[in-house]
């Protein structure tokens, strides 16, 4: 199954669960954020199609690692919404002025990033050679305001951030 193809599946509106379960009953594998965030929140937005529209699900392997705050700075335009995510992370050069929503209004979000230094949901990455680009190089595919207040935060020092972050990382299965 190519990601195009996810749009042809009927999923419940109302129920992510119910939606993660119909795709894993159509062989899709994957942790249930990464079907959630990817296969599900963008699979009929026409830039996703463009970009993955063609990649072939069973040939994913996705993992839950963790990334050194440095690796961040790796990604450049190679995401899915460059000029956002850099738009993102400009958010936080208004910290003065707007105080801390420059990191999030929502109270939890906001209190998981002080205390923990990074996010309570971790973003999608795929290894850019999945796309034909350079094996190792981080390539964002979903998690844009997340990765985006990451180097916000970086770039402005705002609080301390972890050294380390969780992401989901997709990259090809051996032997495909």
């Amino acid at each position: 199954m190519k990601y195009k193809d996810l749009s042809k599946i009927v999923l419940d509106l109302y129920s992510t669960a119910k939606s993660i379960n119909l795709l894993k009953q159509h062989g899709v594998s994957a942790p249930d954020s990464v079907i959630e965030q990817f296969y599900i929140d963008h699979n009929s937005e026409s830039c996703f199609l463009a970009l993955y529209g063609d990649l072939s699900l069973p040939d994913l392997k996705w993992e839950l690692v963790d990334f050194d705050t440095t690796k961040f700075l790796q990604i450049g335009s190679n995401a899915s919404f460059p000029d956002f995510l850099e738009e993102e992370s400009e958010r936080a050069s208004h910290f003065h002025d707007v105080g801390e929503a420059v990191i999030d209004c929502r109270e939890e979000v906001l209190n998981h990033w002080k205390k923990h230094g990074t996010w309570l949901t971790p973003p999608i990455f795929l290894d850019a050679n999945v796309l034909g680009g350079k094996s190792g190089i981080p390539h964002l595919v979903e998690g844009h305001s997340r990765v985006g207040c990451l180097l916000g935060i970086q770039k402005y020092k705002i609080i301390p951030l972890a050294d380390r972050h969780k992401v989901y990382w997709g990259s090809i299965r051996k032997g495909t």
